[in-house]
């Protein structure tokens, strides 16, 4: 499949719209350095004349760098999916987009970014910003005929409902989950992150990986330096096993602790957890393996929120490179309401994926029953009783689908 991407050129001072097989899409490319260059963009206006006559103009109107962003993302999204389509329609293809019927743009508005993707009215908007702004540019320019794109009457309703429901989605791809990682002020922070990323790690349970070896009844469980051993005992050894005590986890109502569980460590993050140890963890007595490192407490233990603080702080960084352009225009966006837990579902998700594919099972005929289902309960600590996976293991299963779709470029962002 042919994807196009958008990126940033400093020699030209635009974005170049490109596709998989590095040929430019030239009009899209020339609307972003015409908007660019000028900074505004042009709103089609219809006055009525003389003798009733009725012409059509296009005024001119600033926007921000911000809005220039946002067009280009949603140009890149309309575009990805336009490819798709023309894979199903004969008729259809990436290099005849600027003479495609109305109707098409209305049903990827409607159909696509209304019902299927469930946007609400912020979203809405910005789709129907960036493709009325370049076919406006298309049609001035003479390339089109003008095109009058619009939400559907008895879709509003629709949109309003969605706004009133609407987050956002609930996982994010290895490829935005990397690009956080990289963005993090610390190693420590990094590590926060990626607990919750790669090993499905609640920000409060980030306190129970402890350095020093432990009891858990009448049984000891190897610590981190134990690990760090084992590590360089065995180095053709690609996986090592945490035990993270119940004590450290979400617990019901009215119950001292929560699931305890194993925690399934790849060789390359826990060589990052001893590059921790070795270069940058605070000397201290303490047995928790993340400390602080301010002035105030340094030395001390992190405390539950730590990781959420993390990736609050990283946030803030990412959407500076997303505004400002810096980042590939394919990638997932970050969003205002992602937050870090979501790094845990994320890791929940692909576990379900895989093991959904690996089984050969559709994700959609999984139920709490099945092993695959159990096997998800049992790696994100739920408690499942009597053999059947609580309710809440059934979110990963609707964001088995968000992953499918980001996979194949069609992005919910």
């Amino acid at each position: 499949m042919q994807f196009i991407t958008s990126q940033k050129s400093e020699y030209h001072q635009c974005h170049i719209f490109i596709a998989e097989d590095l040929s430019v899409l030239l009009l899209p490319t020339l609307f972003s350095k015409a908007v660019s260059r000028t900074g505004v963009v042009w709103k089609r206006v219809t006055l009525d004349g003389k003798d009733k006559f009725v012409s059509t103009v296009y005024q001119e109107e600033e926007i921000s760098d911000v809005t220039i962003t946002i067009l280009h993302n949603k140009l890149e999204h309309f575009f990805n999916w336009l490819v798709q389509y023309s894979h199903q329609n004969s008729q259809v293809s990436i290099d005849r987009h600027h003479n495609i019927p109305e109707e098409l743009l209305n049903h990827y508005i409607n159909t696509v970014i209304i019902e299927e993707q469930g946007a609400g009215e912020h979203k809405v908007e910005q789709y129907l910003i960036a493709l009325r702004d370049y076919y406006n540019y298309l049609a001035m320019t003479g390339f089109t005929n003008a095109k009058d794109i619009r939400v559907k009457p008895k879709l509003r309703s629709v949109v309003k409902r969605n706004t009133k429901h609407r987050t956002s989605v609930k996982y994010l791809t290895p490829e935005l989950r990397s690009i956080l990682y990289r963005n993090t002020g610390s190693l420590r922070d990094e590590l926060l992150l990626r607990g919750g990323g790669e090993l499905g790690l609640r920000s409060k349970e980030n306190q129970g990986l402890l350095l020093e070896d432990f009891m858990v009844g009448n049984k000891k469980h190897p610590g981190f330096k134990s690990l760090f051993l084992e590590m360089a005992q065995h180095p053709e050894q690609m996986e090592f096993e945490y035990f993270l005590q119940g004590k450290y986890t979400k617990a019901p109502r009215n119950v001292g602790g929560g699931e305890s569980r194993t925690l399934y460590i790849h060789r390359s993050l826990l060589e990052r957890y001893k590059e921790y140890c070795d270069k940058e963890r605070p000397e201290s007595a303490e047995k928790t393996l993340l400390l602080n490192a301010s002035y105030s407490h340094y030395g001390t233990p992190i405390s539950k929120n730590a990781a959420s603080r993390a990736f609050t702080r990283t946030k803030k960084k990412v959407f500076e490179l997303q505004i400002s352009g810096a980042l590939p225009g394919h990638l997932q966006m970050l969003e205002d309401d992602h937050t870090g837990h979501i790094l845990r579902h994320s890791f929940g998700t692909d576990k379900f994926y895989d093991a959904c594919k690996k089984n050969l099972v559709k994700i959609d005929s999984v139920t709490p029953t099945s092993a695959e289902y159990l096997l998800v309960a049992k790696l994100m600590g739920h408690n499942a009783k009597d053999g059947k996976a609580p309710e809440t293991t059934k979110t990963y299963i609707r964001s088995c689908h968000i992953k499918e779709a980001f996979s194949l470029g069609v992005h919910y962002g």
